[in-house]
């Protein structure tokens, strides 16, 4: 039973207590109530509730769990004593050790076991020293962890041609091989490829069984490029001669030669001209409805012929670098606006001198018709 705060009441001129162990009532007989004993009883009332609530009883059970039904929904504070010890919410030092059986929460050991496939990067096993050591086709980090060098199935081993009591760890390509690897064996290819046998190409004959031809080539014989280059080769020597060939001059000061072309100008002149020549010809393939087509891998590599760069795709370097190429395109352009401009004048210039001509010589006939007529009525 939940007791009431308001436990002090008057009651015909007694004041009731709480109630003791023995469920009986104290009565205080009041005589005449005074000022000063009516405000001495009211200051003396938190000590006889504080001395009540210690003799009212409790209910204590065996086990450890009170059942939620007896367990009061409010708790006075001077019950708090009686109700069981508190426990602290963070364990003691010492609570938190690990025993021996368990693992440490460094997470060592093997990550790999054997026969296991493992990629570049895989970690297989971690240590605290070199409890393993790396072998082959595996890297040893430096907290002593063991890695995959290659693509592979691992593979636990010990060498005593290599030291008599170390163990390793090592990576092959075939599952069924075995480390180590003896001492005259062929060494294994780090490219993880298996050998196939190629297959022998058959050579497609040239006409379909309908009489037409199977492959077309568009501008045939463009394709000997070594008579273009050879041509330009030409081209350049001849230059080279006459301009040799040419007498010195006469005030005695050295004939400015012209610019020395570097190798990497005639490559990429060699280059663009061969490019040229690759896309002027194209293959066309006949297909199944007897049309001729570009094949798909041919019509890709035509913006990709240009030497790592696709047109319309080229990303500048830095801000920097787009500021000086949209300036120099500003420049540009407005050049080419200046010197429209330039020859509109120099048009407009030339069309007003012929208007001037043209008037000058209207006015000079016809003041030389004036003066006919003049001389006429003079004569007459």
């Amino acid at each position: 039973m939940i007791p009431d705060n308001n436990f002090d009441r008057e009651d015909h001129g007694t004041i009731l207590g709480p109630p003791l162990p023995d469920s009986k009532l104290h009565s205080f007989a009041i005589g005449a109530q005074q000022p000063d004993q009516m405000r001495l009883l009211r200051l003396q009332q938190p000590l006889r509730a504080a001395a009540g609530s210690s003799f009212r009883p409790t209910i204590s059970f065996a086990w450890s769990h009170r059942p939620e039904i007896l367990s009061p929904s409010r708790i006075d504070v001077g019950n708090q004593a009686v109700e069981g010890r508190r426990n602290a919410t963070v364990k003691s030092q010492g609570a938190y050790k690990l025993t021996s059986k368990k693992t440490i929460p460094k997470k060592l050991g093997a990550k790999r076991t054997g026969d296991q496939y493992v990629i570049p990067g895989n970690i297989i096993y971690k240590q605290r020293g070199t409890l393993w050591h790396a072998g082959e086709n595996t890297i040893l980090g430096r907290d002593h962890t063991i890695h995959a060098a290659v693509s592979g199935y691992v593979k636990y081993y010990r060498d005593p041609a290599r030291h008599p009591t170390r163990q390793y760890i090592g990576v092959v390509f075939n599952r069924e091989d075995k480390l180590p690897y003896p001492p005259n064996a062929m060494r294994k290819r780090k490219l993880g490829l298996v050998a196939v046998p190629r297959k022998p190409e058959v050579k497609s004959e040239a006409l379909s069984l309908s009489g037409i031809p199977r492959r077309v080539i568009r501008k045939e014989g463009v394709m000997q490029i070594q008579d273009a280059i050879q041509a330009a080769q030409e081209a350049d020597a001849a230059i080279e001669a006459a301009e040799s060939q040419q007498p010195a001059a006469a005030d005695g000061k050295k004939k400015k030669h012209t610019k020395y072309r570097a190798p990497a100008a005639y490559l990429a002149r060699r280059w663009s001209e061969r490019m040229r020549i690759k896309r002027s010809n194209r293959v066309l393939l006949l297909q199944k409805d007897y049309s001729y087509r570009e094949a798909n891998s041919a019509i890709g590599r035509l913006m990709g012929r240009h030497r790592g760069k696709t047109p319309g795709t080229v990303v500048l370097g830095s801000r920097h670098g787009k500021l000086r190429a949209r300036r120099r395109k500003r420049d540009a352009e407005f050049a080419q606006r200046q010197e429209a401009l330039r020859q509109r004048r120099v048009m407009a210039a030339a069309r007003e001198k012929e208007r001037q001509e043209m008037l000058a010589k209207r006015a000079a006939k016809a003041k030389a018709k004036k003066d006919g007529k003049k001389d006429k009525k003079a004569a007459a």
